[in-house]
């Protein structure tokens, strides 16, 4: 009797499980992309879905269906040789990447006919979803020339165990079975497997050319590709965690749970409503353009005043789409963690099945709701670890970051396992104003290519990123304020009175004065530095974002507490983290000179309510214009001088923001899904600026978590990469984390790179 072939590293060698084998896991993976997507003849709501996001017609599903289960059956084939066993086993590092010999052993002339004669198979679609399905492989070249000179250069390919394989495959899933090499062969890079790898290259490089002139083969292959990888960590996790596969997938996606508008009125709106009258003692009231909201497009771009309420008008927006149309899921896309985490707080966590999605969630919803008086108190909001993405998919309302959804657009492997989740959704996307050029090229190509209903909002949009979401299909919210009473209103009400300062000097006694007359005073600067000498200076609390995040959290809260709760007098230092993960309502307003769309953003903190008069805002120029450069301050210096000495209003703002923000067109960026062909292999998110870090003094207990399998995220801090001196790499840390001193951080203060806190007078 043949050994089995395995696919995943045993926990018993002698005896592996059925999961481990290779045929037990390819198995698992098309079980689990027909209970996903459906049978041959009868897709499920999700194989439907998934169709109409990719914008295929709904005949071509079964030109679909039958491709990616080919693919499915096929993908791990590679892994029946010498090299990968001896991987498993510890003996040995791997020769070549498995996928990669998976689409070479295709690319045999028995395979070949063998595909040929398979009705609506295209091979072609079939080998660049196998070999891609590990995101590693970028180019012709990567794949053509990978050497294996490090390592031995001969390895067995096990013919005669893929040849029982196939059979048994072949014969379970009612398929004609493919004739294979009955004996075993050596292959080398030298003696023909390297001009196997050379011909598939040139036929992947071929196929690029023609999905360039084919859009509907294109999006085939997107389509296929993308749930190949969906069901391969299924059939992976699910098993090894002991899912009952069917089951598990059939309960996340039932049609009998789909979200509608009555659920999201009761589980969602209702709740926040009684939430904002307990807080207020005040009936709520609707505004008009919040009423307006439910009958807007399914595209919509909504710009409205901080302040406003447009994002109790983004639920009522969910609603009617809801009403027209039920969805699987909701789906609340955010800028930041932080604002992810009070669009958890505030609205999702209303939700039985609600859930927060960023890469330090799991720490943010340890004790978020411990209090024993708080309704949410009894909900679980966590997923299982063990999971990863798959765990999400027992949720059904999400408040997330906009790349734990989008990031599929980059391949990132994460977001790609969060797909099916995303195909049947209505999706909200907040703070546009705010992404990066890279991220928001992203949005636009999304909008662009996918059917799924958007709303995109902020308060307010630079004319060129405005144009760009009509040139998507996003109808804009309100065309003209005049129609709603409410807004124009809020609109044209003078919130600030503006002031031009000589310099930092002139501010600091600006700020004693404030404090004086009990007023809560707001303190904007553009460097972490500058707020750390500011803050100690005045003894006053300071926020920015090079803090331990369990220390980050607790700056957060005091500072929203201290503007909610404290009439006055109260100072903060902050940094550019303030414009989008703050919601507080400042008396006075002290900003250093930043790109336009950035100093309204941080008006939008200071009588943000409209509870008093006028909100006092004062604005100068630092000496250091870091970390901004003359291009990202063009025209600030001209708005400014527009504002000094008169009273603004959020329409006024608009005004200046059209006469002097930015105007230059962004430049559209390849997306990786979207443009790399029959190649795919994420695009690294790199951060130039920071490393992630653990403090010395943190090293032990941080090991602690490590062997408890909890979450360490608490006692990371992301610390500057320059000068170089200030961590180092360390055995017991992580390969991304690297090691800071405990002397150059204050719980108060967040992490110094000038000289050890301790050095302080």
């Amino acid at each position: 009797m043949m050994a089995p072939i395995l696919a995943k590293k045993p926990k018993n060698p002698r005896a592996p499980l059925p999961g481990e084998t290779l045929l037990g896991h390819t198995l698992a993976v098309v079980e689990c992309f027909e209970a996903l997507f459906g049978a041959e003849d009868h897709p499920t709501r999700l194989g439907r879905r998934w169709l109409r996001f990719f914008k295929l017609p709904p005949e071509d599903y079964k030109r679909f269906w039958t491709n990616c289960r080919i693919a499915c059956l096929l993908h791990d084939i590679g892994k029946a040789n010498s090299g990968f066993l001896d991987m498993l086993l510890g003996k040995d590092k791997q020769v070549v990447r498995h996928e990669h010999l998976s689409g070479a052993m295709l690319w045999l002339p028995e395979f070949q006919k063998w595909l040929d004669a398979l009705p609506l198979v295209d091979k072609r679609v079939v080998l660049s979803a196998v070999v891609c399905h590990h995101l590693k492989l970028s180019s012709k070249k990567a794949f053509a020339q990978e050497s294996s000179d490090t390592y031995r250069n001969n390895f067995i390919v096990e013919w005669g165990g893929v040849e029982h394989l196939l059979t048994e495959m072949a014969t379970r899933l009612s398929l004609p079975t493919p004739r294979t090499r009955s004996v075993q062969e050596t292959w080398s890079f030298s003696n023909g497997q390297a001009d196997l790898r050379e011909a598939v290259a040139h036929t992947l490089e071929q196929f690029k050319r023609t999905l360039r002139r084919d859009e509907p083969l294109h999006r085939l292959l997107q389509a296929v590709r993308a749930a190949l990888i969906v069901a391969d960590s299924a059939g992976s996790g699910l098993t090894r965690e002991g899912k009952s596969l069917g089951e598990w997938i059939g309960k996340a996606f039932s049609e009998n749970e789909l979200r509608d508008a009555q659920r999201i009125e009761t589980e969602i709106i209702l709740p926040r409503i009684r939430q904002i009258e307990c807080r207020s003692n005040k009936t709520f009231h609707w505004e008009d353009f919040q009423d307006s909201a439910e009958t807007l497009p399914e595209r919509t771009l909504l710009l409205a005043a901080c302040g406003s309420g447009k994002t109790l008008a983004a639920w009522r927006w969910i609603k009617g789409r809801l009403r027209e149309r039920p969805a699987a899921r909701v789906i609340f896309l955010y800028p930041t963690r932080g604002t992810a985490t009070e669009g958890l707080k505030d609205y999702v966590s209303w939700a039985p099945e609600g859930s927060l999605v960023h890469s330090t969630s799991a720490f943010e919803l340890d004790g978020m709701f411990s209090s024993t008086e708080d309704e949410r108190s009894g909900v679980d909001f966590t997923v299982e670890d063990r999971l990863f993405a798959l765990g999400y998919w027992h949720k059904r309302v999400f408040s997330a970051t906009i790349h734990q959804f989008l990031g599929f657009m980059r391949y990132t492997y994460r977001s790609l396992c969060l797909l099916p989740l995303l195909v049947d959704c209505v999706l909200v996307v907040d703070e546009v104003h705010s992404l990066d050029e890279e991220f928001f090229s992203s949005l636009k190509s999304f909008l662009k290519h996918f059917d799924l209903p958007v709303l995109c909002m902020t308060a307010t949009l630079p004319a060129p990123r405005r144009r760009d979401m009509e040139e998507c299909g996003l109808t804009v919210f309100p065309e003209d304020l005049g129609q709603f009473e409410d807004l124009q209103r809020k609109a044209a009400a003078p919130r600030y009175r503006c002031k031009l300062l000589v310099d930092k000097e002139e501010a600091e006694g600006l700020a004693l004065d404030a404090q004086r007359q009990g007023l809560r005073v707001l303190w904007v600067v553009n460097t972490v530095d500058r707020c750390q000498e500011l803050a100690k200076k005045f003894e006053c609390l300071c926020y920015h974002s090079r803090f331990r995040l369990i220390d980050r959290k607790a700056r957060h809260d005091a500072v929203v507490s201290a503007f909610k709760d404290k009439p006055g007098p109260f100072l903060a230092l902050t940094t550019q983290v303030c414009e989008m993960s703050l919601d507080l309502d400042a008396d006075v307003l002290i900003t250093e000179l930043a790109p336009v769309t950035s100093l309204i953003q941080r008006l939008g903190r200071c009588n943000r309510h409209l509870k008093r008069e006028r909100g006092m805002v004062y604005f100068y120029a630092p000496e250091d214009p870091l970390p901004y450069t003359t291009a990202d301050l063009d025209g600030a210096q001209d708005f400014i001088q527009a504002l000094d000495g008169h009273d603004a209003s959020q329409t006024r703002l608009d005004e200046l923001l059209a006469q002097f923000g930015p105007r230059a067109v962004e430049v559209e960026r390849q997306s990786p899904f979207l443009h790399s062909g029959p190649w795919a292999e994420p695009k690294p998110e790199k951060d130039e600026r920071t490393v992630q870090a653990i403090l010395d003094g943190d090293l032990d207990e941080y090991c602690a978590l490590r062997r408890a399998k909890k979450p360490v995220d608490g006692l990371v801090l992301p610390v500057p990469w320059y000068p170089l001196h200030l961590t180092r790499q360390h055995p017991r840390l992580a390969n991304y984390l690297r090691l800071a001193e405990t002397a150059r951080y204050s719980p108060e203060y967040g992490f110094t790179k000038t000289s050890p806190w301790r050095c302080y007078g």
